[in-house]
């Protein structure tokens, strides 16, 4: 009986130590993004200039539920953690938007120093 709850006890410290080491390894590797993140639906995607009209989605606070226009051209573009090109994005799929600049007062409003644009569906 002593025998089996020694063991069980060094397996639970095992496990503890395992996960502490986990979630420092990730903390350590992650990489962090500064800026205001919102999330919206692709309406129009223009080639010619790599820049984006997008819909906020009612998830958002009330300031990111309108329509935005977006430069992709200097954001890192992602799915899944692999790079993508500004022609894999379409209308329709829903992204997440990272930018640190200001909001232009146009309509739609002007999203500037966009610095990633995240896919978020399940394929491109």
């Amino acid at each position: 009986m002593m025998k089996k709850s020694i063991a069980m006890c060094i397996a639970a410290l095992t496990l503890l130590v395992g996960l502490a080491v986990g979630l420092m390894i990730g903390r350590n590797t992650a990489q962090s993004v500064a800026g205001t993140t919102f999330y919206a639906t692709i309406d129009q995607v223009n080639q010619d200039d790599g820049s984006l009209t997008v819909t906020g989605l009612e998830v958002n606070s009330v300031n990111f539920r309108g329509s935005f226009c977006l430069s992709v051209e200097a954001a890192a573009l992602e799915w899944r953690g692999t790079e993508l090109t500004p022609d894999e994005l379409r209308e329709g799929q829903t992204i997440s938007i990272t930018f640190t600049g200001d909001i232009a007062e146009t309509d739609p409003a002007e999203l500037n120093g966009v610095v990633r644009v995240e896919l978020l569906d399940d394929s491109k």
